[in-house]
């Protein structure tokens, strides 16, 4: 596999990741119609931060401690327990009206305090580290063949199907923000609110049950 073969396939198989429903999507679909079309790069540049700790760690060694049972497992529990705290966090805006009704009057978030969201609903998810324990880890070994080259090509390309698929959903929620304005909003919100309580529960119920 030659560097460009190895760009242009972390690029394709970094999808399969990436268009998966979770947190960092949550998070991406409930900030948007604030913040704009750059949500979805901001938080991206948040998760390229945690995934670049991760491509480091394995590049020395460390995928064997990823694939520990109960270091799974206790990724799980506390990546389950931050999807709650920050799911519970959006309820609390709502419930007490931090959250106006006119997009016109919302208040964005400021673009450190999203790309700082992008990394904890990147680490709070156990299947982004299993993805790399096992898919990245292989990808990464192979991109080893290349020498000190490889690791960075791989990154690359990895991390730029995470760009084009997150700043598409905010493109595509901003264009039809208008659709979304007052209660629409709150709706929006509120259920992603509820899918991030719904993934913590299931993530510290995997990691107990050893399921991850």
């Amino acid at each position: 596999m030659d560097l460009w073969t190895l760009f242009l396939t972390s690029f394709i198989v970094g999808f399969s990741g990436a268009m998966m429903p979770g947190p960092l999507l949550a998070v991406d679909v409930a900030e948007t119609p604030r913040k704009g079309m750059q949500t979805g790069p901001i938080i991206t540049g948040g998760h390229a931060v945690a995934e670049l700790v991760v491509v480091i760690l394995l590049s020395l060694g460390l995928a064997a401690l990823a694939e520990n049972k109960a270091v799974r497992s206790g990724i799980g529990v506390v990546g389950g327990g931050m999807l709650i705290f920050m799911g519970i966090g959006m309820l609390h805006e709502l419930l007490k009206s931090k959250i106006e009704t006119s997009l016109g009057e919302s208040k964005a978030k400021k673009s450190g305090r999203l790309a700082l969201e992008g990394i904890i609903a990147s680490l709070s998810n156990p299947f982004w580290f299993v993805w790399w324990a096992t898919t990245g880890s292989a990808f990464l070994l192979k991109s080893l063949e290349h020498g000190v080259i490889g690791p960075p090509v791989f990154y690359v390309g990895h991390i730029l199907s995470d760009l084009v698929w997150y700043s598409f959903v905010s493109f595509l929620i901003w264009k039809g923000r208008k659709l979304i304005v007052g209660t629409g909003y709150k709706i929006l919100v509120a259920v992603c609110a509820l899918f991030l309580l719904y993934l913590g529960v299931t993530f510290i119920r995997d990691g107990l049950t050893g399921s991850i």
